[in-house]
């Protein structure tokens, strides 16, 4: 629990829940993660395309 009062002998006393910078530190972190695995998984494909059009130019050379 947050506590953003100015001690116990304040007149007003405000607090919430620590739920308030849990969840969106989660969504943080989960959209962290799929945008890095979307980075890596495009990265990725890349590589294998330019690995695919290569062999298939060796191919072409050989007949």
């Amino acid at each position: 629990m947050v506590d953003l009062g100015g001690g116990h002998d304040g007149p007003i006393e405000h607090g919430f829940s620590n739920s308030v910078f849990i969840i969106p530190g989660i969504v943080f972190v989960s959209l962290s993660v799929f945008f890095g695995y979307k980075l890596y998984s495009s990265l990725m494909e890349k590589e294998r395309r330019k690995e695919e059009k290569k062999r298939q130019r060796q191919q072409k050379k050989k007949k």
